[in-house]
């Protein structure tokens, strides 16, 4: 039996009882990944746009690394999901 992987729900911002942001469970592994891909790459450009202002440049560099980096591991992780367990294509 060949079982799909799935994104477990996961609550990741919970103000006061209420989880105001979640990650939705059910969803295919590889469509989670392909989202949080797009989202990190928005970030990286918005990012490498500031790093260009004196003003915020040193902080915006700092930041644009560790968002480049958390892409990176999402980058690794969709390579790793095997397509015949229902990863990436």
């Amino acid at each position: 039996m060949n079982s799909h992987l799935l994104t477990l729900e996961h609550e990741y911002r919970v103000h006061g009882p209420c989880a105001v942001l979640s990650a939705c469970g059910g969803v295919p592994v590889h469509d989670s990944l392909d989202a949080a891909t797009d989202m990190l790459e928005a970030v990286v450009a918005g990012l490498r746009d500031l790093m260009s202002d004196p003003a915020v440049s040193n902080h915006a560099t700092l930041i644009f690394f560790a968002a480049e980096s958390a892409l990176a591991l999402v980058y690794s992780a969709h390579a790793g999901v095997d397509p015949a367990a229902g990863g990436a294509a």
